[in-house]
C-alpha cells in the first residue's frame, strides 16, 4: 500500500503508528533479554546492585554532611561518609557470619515444639493431629531455616564481591559526569539524564531514611520484649528483626515471628511466644498504620500493590538482596520509564497517583 505525506509535510499517520509499534516491540524484547540475563547471572549482578546502592547511600550521606559541615573539606566529608556506610555494611556481615551458626544450633530443636502446638490446635478443631512435614509435604521448613544460618559464612564471599564492585564504582565516579555529558548531544537530553538520576537518588534517600527509622523502632520493641521475657539471644534476634523490616509490607510482620519461634524453642510453652507475637505485632501495626503514614506521606509515590509484587519479582531476580532492595529498585524503574514515551505507561502504573515524576532536588 502506497503511503502519502500529509499536507503539512509530516510523515503519514500509518507510518508513525508502525514506527511506534516497532519501537514498543524493541523495548519489550530488550526488557525480556535483560531480565533473562539478570536471572542467569544473578550471582554476579546481585553484588553489583548492592554496591550501587551503597554508592548512592555514600553520595547521600556526603551531601548531608556537606550541608551540616560546609567548612570541612569535601574529601574528608566523602571519606567519612564512605567509612560510615562501609562500616555499617561490614557490621551486618560480621554479625551474620559469627552469630548465624550458633543461632542455627539454638533453634534446631524447634520442630518438636511446633508439632506439639499444631497437634493441640488440630485436636481442639476435632481433626487428626498433623506435623510440620505433613503440612509442607515431607519437607521441613525448620531445617531450611537453620541451614540458612548454618551456612552464613558464605556471606563473606558475597561481601568481598560487593566491596570489589564498590571500589571500582568509587574509582570511576569522578569521570561519570563527564561521560554522561559526552553521551548526549543536546543539553535537553543531558538535563533529562540528570533528572532521572536525581529522581533515583532522592527516592532511595527518602526510602532508606524512613525504613531505617521504622526498622530501628521495631527492633527496639523486639529487644525490650525479649529481655522482659528472658528470651535469648535477644540482641541477635533484634538484629534479624531490624533486617527483616527493610522488606516492605510483609517484612516487619514476618520478623515478628522470629523472636516468637526463638521463645518457643527456648521455653516449649505457648505463653511467651504469644506475648511476643501480640506485643511486637501490635507495635508493628501502630508504626505502619499511624506513625509511618504521617512521616512518609506520598513522597515515594508507589502503588502499594506494586510494592508487594516487587518483593516477589526482585527476590526472584536477585535473591534476598532483591527482596531487601525491592522498593529502591522499583523507584529506579519508575524514574527511568517516566522519561520515555514508549515506557511511560509503566511508570504511571507503578506510581500511586498516576504522576510518576515529582519535583526533584537538584544534584
Amino acid at each position: 500500500m502506497r503511503l502519502f505525506r500529509q499536507r503539512d509535510g509530516s510523515p503519514p499517520l500509518t507510518s508513525l503508528a508502525g514506527l511506534s509499534a516497532v519501537r514498543a516491540a524493541v523495548v519489550f524484547l530488550a526488557i525480556v533479554v535483560v531480565g533473562a540475563l539478570v536471572r542467569i547471572f544473578q550471582e554476579i549482578v546481585s553484588p553489583l546492585v548492592v554496591a550501587t546502592f551503597l554508592l548512592l547511600l555514600i553520595d547521600s550521606l556526603s551531601q548531608d554532611l556537606d550541608s551540616r559541615f560546609p567548612t570541612v573539606p569535601a574529601l574528608l566529608r566523602g571519606a567519612a561518609a564512605g567509612s560510615l556506610i562501609i562500616a555499617g555494611f561490614s557490621a551486618v556481615i560480621v554479625l551474620m557470619v559469627f552469630q548465624g551458626p550458633p543461632f542455627a544450633t539454638h533453634i534446631a530443636g524447634i520442630e518438636p515444639h511446633v508439632n506439639k502446638l499444631i497437634a493441640q490446635v488440630t485436636v481442639m478443631a476435632g481433626q487428626p493431629p498433623i506435623t510440620v512435614r505433613d503440612i509442607f509435604r515431607g519437607s521441613s521448613p525448620t531445617a531450611l531455616f537453620t541451614s540458612v544460618f548454618s551456612t552464613a559464612r558464605g556471606a563473606l564471599t558475597y561481601a568481598a564481591l560487593v566491596m570489589i564492585y564498590l571500589g571500582f564504582l568509587l574509582a570511576s565516579r569522578q569521570e561519570f559526569s563527564a561521560k554522561m555529558d559526552r553521551l548526549y548531544n543536546t543539553e535537553r537530553h543531558r538535563e533529562q539524564a540528570r533528572r532521572v538520576f536525581n529522581s533515583i537518588r532522592n527516592g532511595v534517600e527518602e526510602y532508606v531514611r524512613l525504613v531505617t527509622f521504622k526498622a530501628l523502632l521495631v527492633a527496639l520493641v523486639a529487644y525490650a520484649v525479649m529481655l522482659g521475657l528472658g528470651v535469648h539471644p535477644a540482641l541477635f534476634v533484634a538484629f534479624l528483626v531490624f533486617l527483616s523490616a527493610f522488606v516492605p509490607i510483609v517484612g516487619a510482620f514476618a520478623g515478628a515471628l522470629v523472636p516468637a519461634l526463638v521463645a518457643l524453642a527456648q521455653t516449649g510453652g505457648l505463653t511467651e511466644p504469644a506475648i511476643v507475637v501480640v506485643g511486637l505485632g501490635g507495635a508493628v501495626l501502630l508504626i505502619d498504620n499511624v506513625l509511618m503514614p504521617k512521616l512518609q506521606g506520598d513522597q515515594l509515590n508507589i502503588d502499594p500493590l506494586l510494592v508487594l509484587i516487587s518483593i516477589g519479582f526482585w527476590g526472584f531476580m536477585l535473591g534476598p538482596a532483591g527482596a531487601l532492595l525491592s522498593t529502591p529498585l522499583t523507584v529506579t524503574i519508575m524514574a527511568i520509564a517516566a522519561e520515555f514515551d514508549g515506557s511511560r505507561w509503566l511508570a504511571i502504573l507503578i506510581s500511586r497517583d498516576g504522576q510518576p515524576m515529582k519535583e526533584t532536588r537538584p544534584g
